[in-house]
């Protein structure tokens, strides 16, 4: 398939792109240009430039012809758009590029998050959206992909490569001498989870035969992030506990929306995502991927 990647030089986007390469797609990477003009995505056929807040520069770049050769990507169109990126945060503009693929003919992918449930205990792919205020919208937007005859995909908490949000917790444990979760108060809460590369796998699996649905990327569903806590102290070489850091402290130091965000506790599952798209994901938790994996 001829694939758009958006969010190509991003964390899960770049993983994304291997794996499509690899699975024999024909990959071209919607970017921002160099400043030195070269290319930023080597490894794709070819590159479009635009940016996100910007819906009429995806339209063009989605158009037929509107580039030729291996610096712009085939210029026959596209069959799919997987969207990587991190939305503007101005709700107009982000409903209105998710709209583009679909009115130039191309199956959207979009990437989501389970955040977009809020504090949930036994969610699945068919539980309502209660987005909390970080994913505020977020909802609207799947909505539209959906609308379109789009595949949305919700990755839980994503590790591996030594990136992402156990990277900062590795990295306030060295800080503070000890492994921290953040704590709205009670109980610890559990997180899912699911590794990078596990992730591309699956995005590349609703690429080549998913359909207008909603599939969870998870392959942890309910992990104490006591747990997560303390290995992200070994990873650290710190004293290998876990101390709640009070959400107020929190907020100060991260900002309100994602220090709550860090706080939401979620049991999620995939089992429908699994069955019909014959998903094993396969890599170490996140556990183990932090104490003796790409953290370490």
């Amino acid at each position: 398939m001829r694939v758009l990647v958006i969010g190509a030089t991003g964390y899960i986007g770049s993983a994304v792109v291997e794996r499509l390469i690899a699975g024999g797609h024909e990959v071209t990477a919607y970017v921002r240009p160099a400043a030195d003009g070269a290319r930023r995505v080597p490894a794709a056929a070819g590159e479009r430039y635009g940016d996100l807040s910007d819906p009429a520069a995806l339209r063009a770049a989605l158009a037929p012809g509107a580039g030729q050769g291996v610096e712009s990507g085939a210029g026959a169109g596209f069959d799919v758009v997987v969207h990587a990126g991190q939305l503007t945060g101005d709700r107009e503009t982000d409903l209105a590029v998710v709209g583009v693929p679909s009115a130039a003919g191309a199956r959207m992918v979009y990437l989501s998050g389970v955040w977009v449930l809020g504090a949930i205990d036994g969610g699945d792919e068919d539980s309502p959206a209660r987005p909390i205020p970080l994913v505020a919208y977020r909802d609207e937007v799947e909505r539209v992909v959906l609308g379109g005859g789009g595949s949305v995909v919700r990755p839980g908490v994503v590790h591996g490569r030594g990136s992402g949000i156990p990277a900062l917790l590795r990295g306030l444990a060295a800080e503070r001498g000890t492994g921290v979760y953040v704590s709205a108060g009670g109980t610890a809460p559990t997180w899912t989870f699911v590794h990078v590369d596990d992730l591309a796998e699956l995005v590349a699996a609703v690429v080549e035969r998913g359909g207008p649905a909603v599939y969870h990327g998870v392959s942890e569903e309910a992990v104490p992030l006591t747990d997560v806590a303390e290995a992200a102290a070994r990873a650290a070489g710190v004293k290998e506990v876990a101390e709640p850091w009070p959400l107020e402290e929190a907020a100060k130091a991260l900002g309100a929306e994602f220090a709550e965000a860090l706080a939401l506790g979620q049991r999620i599952g995939a089992a429908r995502t699994r069955r019909e798209l014959g998903w094993a994901p396969s890599r170490p938790g996140v556990v183990a991927e932090l104490t003796e994996g790409s953290y370490a």
